[in-house]
């Protein structure tokens, strides 16, 4: 019994220090920022990636301001009065840009259904056939008589012998 309580006491520990939140690194903050913003000279690379000296600038200045306390949204902002909102890696979710974040969702929940609709028909359609069993010989006489027929055509016109002229 005592070893249940000590093993149950342990799995508490471990599970309270795993959730206890510690808060990033600077650096960890200041990468989280670099990936965050595009580097204006080098189109569709974050600054985290770009090896221009505009980003290194700008590497050094989201350190920087994190060192003297602003927030990560103050950081994005000044980017954003300097270069516009084409600095940042994810447009904003407000405005026009909402339709970048919302066609996505719908096209996909959209797809989704479509997907389920098509499949319901083609059940439905599956349970609509009954399958008779085989087909009878007489109903296969008149199709048979027509392949007999066409044989024949060919085997008469294969072995016709050509005429010299």
């Amino acid at each position: 019994m005592r070893l249940l309580v000590w093993l149950g006491m342990t799995m508490l520990t471990l599970a309270l220090i795993a959730c206890s939140g510690q808060e990033p690194s600077l650096e960890e903050r200041a990468y989280s920022i670099d990936k965050s913003l595009i580097c204006p000279v080098c189109p569709g690379e974050t600054i985290d990636q770009a090896q221009v000296e505009l980003a290194s600038q700008m590497r050094e200045i989201v350190r920087e301001r994190l060192a003297a306390g602003w927030s990560r949204e103050q950081i994005l902002q000044f980017f954003v009065d300097r270069y516009g909102e084409r600095v940042l890696a994810a447009p904003p979710k407000k405005g026009f840009n909402l339709v970048a974040w919302v066609v996505p969702i719908a096209v996909g929940v959209g797809g989704v259904l479509l997907l389920a609709f098509v499949v319901r028909a083609m059940r439905r359609a599956g349970q609509t056939q009954q399958d008779d069993g085989p087909v009878s010989e007489q109903e296969l006489e008149p199709y048979l008589s027509l392949v007999d027929q066409e044989l024949e055509l060919s085997r008469g016109s294969a072995h016709e012998p050509e005429k010299d002229d």
